[in-house]
């Protein structure tokens, strides 16, 4: 009788084990380097391969290419996940091949100081996060799947594998979105976001300002005892006392024309998006920067964040004001329509030339709206 063949030694996995919890630790790195903090402080991410090492002028070019193959990498990795023998050498390169090029490209990429600004950079950082966030759990699969030695078998285990699989290609369709958009549609759809606060606060207020508290109605009709109100107590509990009453005659007012004038920062939001935003140059533009008339240099990039961070804040600042109203504190819904107008004038002085720093339609319709914001 021929000898009966021996069971052939179920792969070594221990290597694979080692390699997903070095590289753990490696993506903890990556994201500590990457958040606002160290950002501030321009250090790159030291390369961990000589393959690591390459940049280029545009730093959204590495960024680009990195998530795409970083994409295609896990899209063939997912499949040595799902389809038996389970290899973890072939698994182990693709995770090197990942970890030692796409990942450290991109962390180094995302963190260089040059070829983006502050606000760019930011939102690119915040998007290469996400992508480490989201390899870091398929790593996590494939050191369970490595520890038991089998690619996965259990139809929950094969969905999620390609669950988490998807989770990559989002994060990674997210990123390649900032980067195809550049600065332009970064900045308008943030600010096309501030502006959908900023109207949902005028639209609450507004609504608050149309419930008025009928006080004398009230006590007329709970002052006989019979058919009265029995749940007065319970409505001036649960909010009546801060409703706008008959007789808040100046505060009815200051609440109109802070209607008024919201709805006119809401207008400006909207016309600085189609004919500011929208028209910012791009990065290998001749005309980034320019000279006003007086002389003076312009720094577009500087001009774009000292804007984007006025948009972001007046709708907080309407926050306040509509908490002063609902506190009916007139003095303090004054001061801090005020400072809402402020920022709102603020910002288009900022913008009211061009990037370039020239006069143009722009230029007049900003001054009639500071103008206007003022008479209102």
């Amino acid at each position: 009788m021929p000898p009966k063949s021996k069971p052939s030694n179920p792969p070594d996995t221990r290597p694979l084990i080692n390699l997903t919890k070095s590289t753990q630790i490696l993506l903890s790195h990556y994201q500590s380097s990457l958040l606002p903090a160290k950002l501030s402080s321009s250090s790159n991410v030291s390369s961990t391969s000589s393959s690591s090492t390459t940049t280029t002028s545009n730093p959204l070019d590495t960024i680009k290419a990195t998530t795409t193959l970083l994409r295609s990498h896990t899209t063939t990795l997912s499949l040595l996940l799902l389809t038996p023998p389970f290899t973890p050498t072939a698994v182990a390169t693709k995770l090197s091949d990942v970890t030692m090029k796409s990942l450290t490209n991109m962390v180094n990429a995302a963190a260089s100081p040059s070829g983006m600004g502050a606000l760019m950079r930011s939102e690119v950082s915040a998007g290469v996060r996400r992508v480490l966030s989201a390899w870091g759990k398929l790593l996590a699969l494939v050191g369970r799947l490595a520890e038991k030695g089998a690619v996965a078998e259990a139809e929950a285990e094969k969905q999620e594998v390609l669950s988490i699989t998807g989770v990559v290609w989002e994060a990674c369709d997210a990123l390649l979105k900032i980067c195809q958009d550049g600065v332009v549609g970064v900045v308008v759809r943030k600010a096309e976001g501030f502006r959908a606060v900023l109207l949902d606060a005028v639209e609450e207020l507004k609504e608050w300002g149309e419930d008025v508290d009928d006080e004398e109605g009230d006590a007329a009709e709970g002052s006989d005892g019979e058919g009265g109100n029995e749940f007065a107590d319970e409505d001036e509990i649960f909010g009546a006392a801060n409703k706008l009453g008959k007789g808040d005659k100046e505060l009815k007012a200051l609440l109109d024309t802070s209607v008024k004038r919201l709805k006119m920062v809401g207008i400006f939001y909207q016309a600085l998006i189609k004919r500011r935003l929208k028209t910012f140059p791009s990065p290998t533009s001749s005309a980034t920067n320019g000279e006003t008339a007086d002389g003076t240099q312009t720094d577009p990039t500087t001009k774009l964040e000292q804007l984007m961070d006025l948009l972001k804040t007046i709708p907080d600042t309407i926050d306040d004001l509509a908490s002063a109203f609902y506190d009916l504190n007139e003095d303090e819904a004054k001061e801090t329509l005020d400072q809402c107008c402020s920022e709102a004038k603020r910002a288009a002085e900022i913008v009211k030339q061009s990037w370039t720093g020239q006069d143009d339609e722009f230029t007049a319709w900003a001054g009639k709206f500071i103008s206007a914001l003022e008479a209102a």
